[in-house]
This record gives structure tokens, C-alpha cells and sequence, in this order.
């Protein structure tokens, strides 16, 4: 997993959409936006960790403990239409093919066949 620089966020924040940088990082991306106390996030990010063996290119931020919190979480809640953490967006060859919230490895997994 990488996590998303701070001027990457800034790039989210100010353009209201996932940096191509990011996008077209790999033909198999996932953007997680989470913050760092959820249990959902914890249990997710231990199998996450091998998501690159699978041939996926997974980045996350754990906005809460940033100082953009709330512009950050404003974007994600506002535009991405997600209020709830963590928040997963699929990408396939730069396109969001499907997002969804607190999933098992198997269904992370499945967006991507």
C-alpha cells in the first residue's frame, strides 16, 4: 500500500477528483479514503498489504490526523458522495469502475476480474 502525499491530496482537494498520477499508476488502482481509528480500515489494511502481489496498485490517506481534515473530508463526502470509512474507489486503466465501503478481501478482489 501507498499512502497519498500530502500535495496529492491537495490535488484531490483542489480538483475535486483523483490525480492521474495516481490513476494511471498501474492498470489496477484502488484509492482508499479512510481514517486511521476505524476498525473496519484496521481490519482491511492487514490483507490489503499483498494487494500488489494480485497486480494491484492500492493507495490510501488517513485524512483524520491531516490539517486539511475537513476541506478533505468535504471533497470525499461532497463529490465522491461517500460519508461513511473507510471509502474505496476501483479504477481500471485510469476509469472508477466502482466503489463501495468496508469490504472482505474476496469482494476488493472481484471489482478487479
Amino acid at each position: 500500500m501507498i499512502e497519498i502525499t500530502d500535495s496529492q491530496a491537495s490535488l484531490i482537494i483542489d480538483k475535486r477528483e483523483i490525480p492521474e498520477e495516481i490513476l494511471k499508476s498501474n492498470d489496477k488502482v484502488a484509492v482508499i479514503m479512510t481514517q486511521d481509528w476505524c476498525p473496519q480500515w484496521l481490519f482491511m489494511s492487514r490483507w490489503l498489504k499483498k494487494t500488489q502481489e494480485k497486480g494491484i496498485k492500492t493507495f490510501y490517506i488517513s485524512y483524520n490526523r491531516k490539517p486539511y481534515f475537513n476541506e478533505f473530508m468535504n471533497v470525499k463526502e461532497s463529490v465522491f458522495n461517500n460519508d461513511l470509512v473507510p471509502y474505496v474507489r476501483y479504477y481500471k486503466d485510469g476509469n472508477l469502475i466502482d466503489d463501495s465501503n468496508f469490504v472482505s478481501e474476496e469482494l476488493f478482489l472481484s471489482n478487479f476480474k
